[in-house]
Order: C-alpha cells, then sequence, then structure tokens
C-alpha cells in the first residue's frame, strides 16, 4: 500500500477532487495546512499593523491506494529519483527543484504549469515509454553513483 500525499494550493482543489471521483477514487482525507513554496510572501494589515505572511494557505490531500494501482511518483520530491526507478516506475518530476541530480530513464521533467503536467501525464502513459520502464536501471544503485554525482 502507497499513502500518496499532496500538498496543493486551496484554489485547485476542486478540480483534484473532481478527477479523483471521475475515477472512482472516493477515500481521500483533505487537510487545511500552512507552508512556503516560491510564493512572494504577502502582506497583510491587522489591527492596523502590518505582518509578512510567509506561510500561505495550502491544502494537505492523503489518498491511500493498494501498489498495484500505482503508476507513477508525481511533484518534485528526490524519491522519485532515487528509489521509484528500483520499482520500474515512472516519475513526474515538476519544476526545477532537482535540476541537476542524476536521473534514471524513467523520469520526465515538467514545468510546473497545467499544460506541461498533462503533456508529462501523457508521455507517461505512452505505449513507448512504458516499454523502457522494466529495463530502467537507478542510476542511484550502482557502485559508481557517488562519482557520477560529483561530476554533475
Amino acid at each position: 500500500m502507497k499513502l500518496i500525499i499532496a500538498i496543493i494550493q486551496p484554489e485547485e482543489l476542486p478540480a483534484v477532487k473532481e478527477e479523483l471521483l471521475k475515477r472512482n477514487i472516493y477515500k481521500f482525507t483533505i487537510t487545511n495546512a500552512r507552508g512556503q513554496g516560491k510564493e512572494i510572501p504577502v502582506q497583510e494589515v491587522y489591527r492596523g499593523i502590518s505582518h509578512e505572511i510567509t506561510l500561505l494557505k495550502k491544502v494537505r490531500l492523503e489518498v491511500a491506494v493498494n501498489d498495484e494501482f500505482v503508476d507513477a511518483v508525481v511533484g518534485n520530491s528526490s524519491s522519485g529519483l532515487a528509489e521509484a526507478p528500483t520499482f520500474k516506475v515512472g516519475t513526474i518530476n515538476i519544476g526545477d527543484r532537482q535540476k541537476g541530480r542524476l536521473k534514471a530513464k524513467s523520469v520526465i521533467d515538467c514545468n510546473p504549469t497545467k499544460e506541461s503536467i498533462k503533456k508529462a501525464i501523457g508521455t507517461l502513459y505512452s505505449k513507448e515509454f512504458q516499454m523502457i520502464l522494466p529495463a530502467v536501471e537507478n542510476p542511484y544503485e550502482r557502485s559508481n553513483a557517488t562519482e557520477k554525482i560529483i561530476k554533475v
């Protein structure tokens, strides 16, 4: 079983929930959260005093699924680069947080935009991409991984 945790913007929740329900995924938990990404801090005035808000409102979404339902790791976490290739699962790496790191052929890089993510999902499910997954090698399992990391 895998626990999928996603931190999303509150305004993205209706679309994400709709997509989960379309796929007959009904069991999930949503909680309010605060966090900071690349957003610019917000200035708010409370009782006449200006405050800089750096921890902005987010939504934490948790979904538990059986292993056979996991098609990919999606996000910008290092586990998509270091662990997912071992399980012959594709990774959609969103954004540039992992820029410069070793990546298996199972990693699809994309920008943090709706269009780019949709394109990456299309690539993930393409016949050509699915055919390479069984032969993917995890670059972090090789004996010379340290030397390769230093070269990057």
